[in-house]
């Protein structure tokens, strides 16, 4: 009687696999820190120059100390996120971060439906999934995309879709 009534209060007549929800809480912890982010960044608009120059010291500081390693791949790739932070702080600071704000929405509204066991859900999470590295290349110039941004998003990105994608048979 008490699994029924559970079942019954879910709005459907099956249980939520276990997976699924431990899946959907960590993509909700996510969601959340994505969401206050951006919301942040939006109300605190973008940095001022001589806050952006202290980040630069900052990470010029870092660049020097992996060249004098031998690292100099390394410091290549701060130094061109250095040149994406300025880009996005300068050029394109409230497009990026409503566009963010959308996606982050989107994603919301997917891991509700997954959890409401409707598989349109999933394909929306699979859409969700891709729009950050889709918008990365419509708002920003190729040259400040590095390859480790776009790699390590879709690389975790794919492996939660295939987590949620073995839970489509409990959806409909």
């Amino acid at each position: 009687m008490e699994q029924q009534l559970e079942s019954n209060s879910n709005g459907s007549n099956e249980k939520k696999p276990t997976f699924l929800v431990f899946l959907a809480v960590l993509s909700f912890i996510s969601i959340a820190f994505s969401l206050f982010g951006a919301l942040m960044s939006f109300f605190s608009g973008p940095l001022s120059e001589e806050a952006m120059e202290e980040q630069r010291a900052v990470l010029y500081d870092s660049i020097a100390t992996l060249q004098s390693q031998g690292m100099d791949g390394f410091a290549a790739t701060f130094e061109k996120s250095l040149q994406y932070a300025e880009y996005m702080n300068f050029e394109a600071f409230y497009l990026g971060n409503v566009i963010s704000l959308l996606v982050t929405i989107i994603g919301l509204v997917a891991v509700i439906m997954m959890l409401k066991l409707k598989k349109i859900g999933f394909h929306l999470y699979v859409a969700y999934s891709l729009l950050p590295v889709i918008t990365m290349y419509l708002i920003t110039p190729m040259e400040l995309i590095t390859t480790f941004s776009v790699v390590t998003t879709l690389i975790i990105s794919a492996i939660f879709c295939l987590l949620y994608g073995l839970n489509l048979k409990h959806m409909k």
